[in-house]
């Protein structure tokens, strides 16, 4: 059985690529930064809830649901225990340390005990919780497509987070095919046997997978990084919308427009659109095409896509909609570099800061001990009075200089 496998493994460990996403930020100064305490997590909860909210993902994109699987969920476990306890990222391990179970997931998963080497791996790090983590991965366009592969149908998830260094934190998702874990427990295996094992799943999906879903809420609207990067000029974009034929169907796809259109039916021009050949790193296939907003989009915002596409000699159009994130609590939009307004102790405020240019991300934050600033994207924090010194505080952030005044204060602006 060896000799086959080093005749398949080669070409067909190219058909699973694996994939890294990391939240990472901008560096801000720690001097003026007060963070509020990272939470600690329930472990198994966050791995559970983190099934099932990939799964809704999933089946509302029209894909099948993942099976946990418990081969791959202690190879997924192994490595988020890696991450956290080395205060590292990435899906790589060094032999050196004594918790090493596999330089890449494809060794982690035989270490444990699954047959196949065959694996897709997301991962992300410093998340508080399995929503900002799923939610990040799938802004990021690579790592969209890996959740949304058609072939998959099993997945093992682990969640780690170190006791002394609470705020880092790992996810990791291990992906692959039953199919292939029951074929490679054979004594030999032919290439169509293993093909058909990898294709198993692809009739089981829709024809056409559509990305934020059709009339799907709470949508992020931005895009801020990931490696390898899709935008390698913009720090900060609109979030991504996605359209993949299934290679089941289909054969041959030539984009013929895919337009998006805010509230009010304006098209929205200032687009990007990735495919096989204009994607920079080359991870997209044929089936398969991206439309980049070059600014980000609004928050509490409906938005309308609309698609057309030749596909194998045939007009196929897709129209939909979908609602991006809003907020339980007041959201004031901070347009110009010295603003005023009045808050309660106790209560969350949402500041956004548009974004001015590509560039443009939160930096330098000053406040005092009174207040708790807390991260909702690299243009928005959550701001909350905690208790009163009966006083004006003017807090500077990035190059905006804000005003707060207690409800009880007069204000001018």
């Amino acid at each position: 059985m060896k000799n086959n496998l080093h005749t398949f493994i080669m070409g067909i460990l190219t058909l699973f690529a694996i994939y890294l996403y990391f939240l990472s930020a901008e560096p801000l100064s720690s001097s003026h930064i007060t963070f509020k305490e990272f939470p600690t997590i329930n472990i198994k909860k966050e791995e559970l809830n983190a099934l099932n909210y990939l799964n809704k993902l999933r089946t509302n994109a029209g894909l099948i649901p993942l099976k946990s699987h418990h081969i791959l969920a202690k190879a997924a476990k192994n490595h988020a225990n890696y991450l956290t306890n080395h205060l590292t990222y990435g899906h790589k391990e060094e032999k050196r340390f004594k918790d090493f179970t596999g330089l890449f997931a494809s060794e982690r998963i035989q270490e444990v005990g699954f047959s196949a080497p065959q694996v897709i791996e997301n991962v992300s790090a410093n998340n508080k919780n399995y929503k900002e983590s799923i939610d990040g991965l799938f802004a990021a366009i690579y790592h969209r497509m890996a959740f949304l592969d058609f072939r998959l149908d099993i997945i093992g998830i682990g969640v780690s987070q170190n006791k002394t260094h609470p705020s880092h934190t790992a996810f990791v998702y291990d992906m692959s095919t039953k199919e292939l874990e029951k074929l490679y427990k054979q004594t030999s295996i032919t290439q169509k046997q293993l093909t058909e094992a990898i294709e198993s799943n692809k009739n089981k999906n829709n024809k056409v997978v559509i990305y934020p879903y059709d009339r799907q809420r709470d949508v992020p609207p931005a895009f801020f990084d990931e490696l390898p990067d899709p935008l390698p000029n913009y720090k900060v974009s609109g979030y991504p919308i996605s359209v993949s034929f299934n290679p089941a169907i289909y054969k041959k796809a030539k984009l013929i427009s895919f337009k998006l259109f805010n509230r009010d039916g304006i098209e929205i021009t200032d687009t990007t659109i990735l495919d096989a050949k204009s994607d920079p790193n080359r991870r997209l296939t044929s089936m398969d095409f991206v439309l980049f907003p070059l600014k980000r989009l609004a928050w509490n915002q409906h938005y309308y896509v609309k698609f057309k596409a030749i596909v194998d000699n045939r007009l196929i159009t897709k129209e939909w909609s979908f609602h991006t994130r809003k907020f339980n609590k007041p959201l004031y939009t901070i347009t110009k570099n010295h603003n005023s307004f009045a808050i309660n102790i106790g209560e969350s405020y949402i500041l956004y800061f548009p974004p001015d240019s590509k560039d443009e991300l939160l930096g330098d934050i000053r406040y005092p001990s009174n207040y708790d600033i807390e991260f909702i994207d690299k243009n928005t924090i959550k701001l909350t009075l905690l208790y009163s010194k009966k006083e004006e505080t003017t807090l500077n952030i990035g190059n905006h200089v804000i005003k707060i005044y207690e409800k009880k204060y007069n204000i001018h602006n």
